[in-house]
């Protein structure tokens, strides 16, 4: 899980849409937006493929417990408008992907 977060000069208007458009571009799915506020987004579960292959061979109802019993990859973005018309944009992310997606949406922003 990581969070960061960013003051940028550019308002809530203009921002909100970059990182709205990104995570549409990323394959992660949006769960909840409030506009110009936040957006909520889930991709994939985070899994190690040896051992959902070894539980394939092994035994395959054990693979189907341990794939649904992981969390999935997730990204929060916040954003907040400053005094001076600038805006703060908070992220925050859980698993690798998400980890990922995070770094994307700092990259856009710079």
């Amino acid at each position: 899980m990581g969070s960061r977060s960013i003051d940028l000069q550019a308002s809530v208007e203009d921002t909100f849409p970059k990182i709205q458009q990104k995570i549409g571009t990323i394959g992660f799915e949006i769960k909840s937006v409030v506009p110009n506020q936040s957006i909520i987004a889930e991709g994939g579960r985070e899994f190690k493929w040896k051992w959902m292959i070894l539980l394939i061979i092994l035994l395959w109802p054990a693979a189907i417990i341990y794939y649904f019993t992981r969390k999935m990859n997730s990204v929060s973005i916040t954003t907040t408008p400053n005094k001076e018309g600038g805006c703060k944009v908070t992220v925050t992310s859980n698993g690798n992907k998400g980890d990922d997606v995070m770094q994307m949406i700092m990259d856009i922003l710079h």
